[in-house]
């Protein structure tokens, strides 16, 4: 895709979230892939990935903790 036609897109997608009668799911879904879009256009804007690694249950890994500490 092209820095062109990524414009576009970005264009477009900012008409619709100006559509009022979008649901949550929708808006944020738009927002997704605008945000997705910009970050191809800049990659700088990324965020670095975490490298700790969590459980179902939200906690540490207690053997990842140990191999780290």
């Amino acid at each position: 895709m092209t820095r062109d036609a990524i414009m576009a897109e970005l264009l477009e997608i900012e008409g619709l979230l100006q559509d009022g009668r979008l649901n949550d799911d929708d808006r944020h879904a738009l927002h997704r892939a605008q945000q997705a879009l910009r970050n191809i256009l800049d990659p700088e804007t990324w965020h670095q990935a975490s490298q700790t690694f969590y459980r179902i249950d939200n906690r540490p890994s207690e053997a990842v903790s140990l191999l780290l500490h």
